[in-house]
């Protein structure tokens, strides 16, 4: 039964691997969702203050940008959260740099940067 064994344990790591690739790819398409959210947000507190600065407008009150405000640093947060949760189910850390390195790596590929090592080691 050995090599029944080896061939159910292939298929179980197989959808296991299988799952977590879409979990990734449905936090990603999240993120990038919220991104392209945040843009048009942008776009709107810019639109507002350009109507204030030409005259079109008496002003851009505060009342009417700080909810666009606080609406964009959510979703930033949530984007964040994402990421980390992409990250533990991809066995990575994230750099400083924005690049993602191996779990166990000690430095960036990318720019070099030494990775704290966890503690109790």
């Amino acid at each position: 039964m050995g090599f029944l064994d080896k061939v159910k344990s292939g298929l179980n790591d197989a959808g296991n691997k299988a799952k977590v690739l879409v979990d990734v790819n449905r936090l990603k398409l999240q993120n990038s969702s919220k991104r392209k959210e945040i843009e048009e947000i942008q776009q709107q507190i810019g639109q507002l203050v350009f109507e204030a600065a030409v005259g079109r407008r008496v002003e851009a009150g505060i009342h009417e940008l700080q909810p666009k405000y606080d609406r964009i640093l959510a979703l930033e947060l949530e984007i964040q959260e994402n990421k980390a949760q992409i990250n533990a189910l991809s066995d990575e850390k994230e750099c400083v740099c924005g690049k993602t390195a191996p779990l166990e790596a000690k430095f960036c590929s990318s720019c070099g940067r030494t990775f704290d090592a966890p503690p109790g080691l």
